[in-house]
Formats: C-alpha cells, structure tokens, sequence
C-alpha cells in the first residue's frame, strides 16, 4: 500500500565548473496518468488533472520523489528513490526538513520529507527513470519553473548544506576522487558564496592532515600542473572520534 498523504524528495547537488548545480527532471504525463490513485474519486481526479502542474503545462520540472510505501523505511525509500534518479548506490544522503504547508500540493493535502545528496556529475552515468522524459542539471541560479514548493525544498537543503560543510568535511563527495587544491577552494567559495584567502584556507587543510598526496598531477593543461590530492576517510573519522572541529570558513 501507498501512503498517498507522506512523500519523500530528494534535492541532487553536483558541482563542476560552471558552479553548484541541481538535477532535475521532467515527468512524462502518460506514466502520471496511469499512477494515479485507484481509490481517488471522480472529483479527486477532476482536481489532479486541473491542478496538478505536470498535467496542466510542459513547463515545470520537479526533484526526484515519490509517495512512500507503507512498509519502507524512510530513509530507504530517499535511497531507492537516488538509484532510481542516478543508478548509484552508496550516495552521501542528509534528511533536510519536513515541508508540510497545508496547500503546497493544490489538490490533496501531502507531507513530505526533503532529503539532500551530493554527487559529481562528471563522473558518473545517470541513469533516467521510468517516470522521467526528461533529466538535466541546472545552475542553481538559473532554475526552470518548479512543481509545488521544490523551490522552497532545494533552498531550505542548500542551507542545510552550508551549515553542513563549515563542520564535517561532506563537501569532498562533490569531488572527484583526485582533485586539486583549488578545486576544493573553489567548490567551498561556491557553497558557502564567499571568497576565501587562499593562505589561510590551505593552512586550515593543511592542519587537519585530511588530505593524501595522490602522487600525481594534472595532465593536459595550459598552465602550470598542479598536484592532485585525495580525501583520507580513515584520518578523518580517527579525528572526529578525538573531537575534531572542521571549521573552515
């Protein structure tokens, strides 16, 4: 059974060049059509296609989620929902907030539990869904129309990822898995939207002893290669467990 009154929402962030960035994707209205609710009336469906904006315009586009199933977990139900999104399994996965606003859905009354991931998305295939038509990355500050309130979701989630990097080092996930000093500066201004000295920055990472040198440099730039560094796991959880305080703002 279908808890249609409780849903969960994941905001997928990746980040590369062009900056921090949100995968969305368009749901095919035929797949909608056929999932709509058996038990729903005739009125409840008159309203589902006059309101629902899937149904009513090309336009919008939504976060990955869907309507939980009775007997899952939840915090399964935002990981099937991720593999559904990326075909990646072991993906980092923070719980946000409940949105529960009475008319954020216009024609039931639906709570839902906002998740956030981080992923890069240079180096992995997404994998498209049954339900989506369509699947793109968008520039955080060039988002399409969205359905119901995914916008107050994916604000509220990148909040939550500002508190989150400035303590616990999750901004890493975002990278690949060699990268370089200023890649990891660069993503960090990106996050916390604030230029950082970069003396002062290196210093703080270079203090924590988080970072391996891989061994290796950057191959097939104009300028000078730099040194591509690497994420030590084990350090980290060592120093977490003696109190460690990865501020590094």
């Amino acid at each position: 059974m279908i808890l249609n009154s409780v849903s969960v929402d994941c905001v997928i962030f990746g980040f590369d060049k062009s900056g921090l960035r949100v995968l969305l994707n368009q749901i095919d209205k035929e797949v909608l059509r056929k999932l709509l609710p058996e038990q729903a009336s005739s009125e409840q469906i008159r309203m589902i296609y006059e309101k629902h904006p899937v149904l009513t315009s090309d336009l919008y586009w939504n976060l990955f989620g869907g309507h939980v199933p009775e007997d899952q977990d939840l915090d399964e139900f935002a990981k099937n929902l991720l593999f559904q999104a990326t075909g990646l399994n072991h993906v980092f996965l923070q719980q946000i907030s409940a949105f529960g606003s009475p008319r954020r859905v216009p024609y039931t009354r639906v709570i839902t539990i906002g998740y956030y991931a981080l992923i890069n998305p240079d180096y992995y295939d997404l994998k498209q869904s049954n339900l989506s038509k369509s699947l793109k990355w968008f520039n955080l500050n060039e988002l399409p129309p969205l359905c119901f309130d995914h916008n107050q979701i994916i604000q509220q989630a990148l909040l939550k990822l500002r508190q989150e990097v400035m303590y616990h080092p999750v901004g890493f996930h975002l990278l690949p898995d060699k990268f370089t000093l200023t890649e990891i500066q660069s993503l960090y201004e990106v996050i916390l939207n604030k230029k950082m000295d970069t003396r002062n920055f290196r210093k703080k990472l270079a203090k924590m002893k988080l970072l391996v040198d891989s061994g290796v440099k950057q191959q097939n730039v104009a300028h000078r290669a730099a040194k591509l560094y690497q994420f030590d796991i084990q350090v980290y959880e060592k120093l977490k467990m003696e109190g460690l305080n990865f501020r590094i703002e």
